[in-house]
């Protein structure tokens, strides 16, 4: 019997695998999907991706929302009572990613960077730090740096500015957020993906983190099982598993005692940004 075609685990995109928050993509002014086509999801939301490099072209995506958007109020380690508790599995655990969980926000939709404002981050080749940067500056974040001290440095720069009894913390107005990034892979088929993570202390002394795996539960924990005080020095690595070897003119299908190591990948630490409690929309 041949050996299954591996199917990876992604933190941030959506896995081909995954027809539950595939978009459906037509040309602009093509006819929309028929509703058999996500006959699962309750609502399908329209956006327009404009895709910038030559030959620069529009399309539309329709994409499968499973329950409205809540956006969250204060950013705290507080997985039950976030955004109604739609990071837990009794509600909609599994249409919400780590982008999601960084943002505060659940739109219920398996939410990707820039989506909501025509971005698209396959636009530029593989994904990378830039365009995945770029798409949730698209949203609403601001780039901060890549330093904690440049963290430290723009709270104190908006502590204090926000009015109290605006929407999430009157002291600074929003909260951190870390992103990490998987290149694309030599070998093993890896496409690549990106992971963020959230300070849950923004106005204090922004040491205190947590994060959401893809469609996993919410943890306070890194990769290897260690709180996150600075998700850029924190373990972001991921064992996905033995992977088959390349197949041969010889060998078509690769028999067990050809199963390559286990497909190890890094995500690798890119930058801080700042979510504010106001202006911030994803899909």
């Amino acid at each position: 019997m041949g050996i299954p075609k591996k199917q990876f685990k992604f933190s941030g995109m959506i896995a081909p695998h995954d027809q539950l928050h595939q978009p459906i993509c037509t040309a602009k002014g093509a006819p929309a999907p028929t509703s058999a086509e996500h006959y699962i999801a309750p609502t399908i939301v329209q956006v327009t991706i404009t895709h910038p490099t030559p030959p620069a072209y529009s399309s539309v995506l329709y994409i499968p929302q499973y329950s409205p958007t809540v956006h969250g109020e204060i950013a705290i380690y507080d997985p039950a009572g976030n955004c109604n508790g739609n990071f837990m599995s009794a509600n909609f655990q599994a249409n919400n990613n780590c982008y999601a969980y960084g943002c505060n926000i659940t739109p219920n939709t398996f939410p990707q960077p820039g989506r909501a404002h025509g971005w698209d981050l396959w636009a530029f080749g593989p994904i990378n730090g830039e365009n995945v940067k770029g798409g949730a500056e698209a949203d609403g974040l601001v780039y901060v740096g890549t330093t904690m001290s440049e963290v430290l440095k723009f709270k104190a720069s908006r502590q204090g500015t926000t009015p109290p009894g605006l929407l999430g913390d009157g002291a600074l107005g929003g909260h951190f957020v870390a992103l990490m990034i998987s290149p694309q892979g030599t070998d093993s088929n890896w496409p690549g993906d990106y992971h963020w993570a959230r300070c849950d202390n923004s106005s204090g002394a922004c040491n205190s983190w947590s994060q959401k795996d893809g469609n996993d539960q919410v943890t306070n924990f890194d990769f290897a099982g260690q709180p996150i005080s600075d998700p850029s020095t924190a373990n972001w690595t991921v064992n996905q598993g033995p992977v088959p070897a390349p197949s041969t003119d010889l060998s078509p299908v690769a028999p067990p005692a050809q199963v390559q190591s286990d497909c190890v990948v890094n995500y690798n630490f890119y930058c801080f940004m700042f979510v504010p409690n106001t202006g911030v929309e994803i899909l």
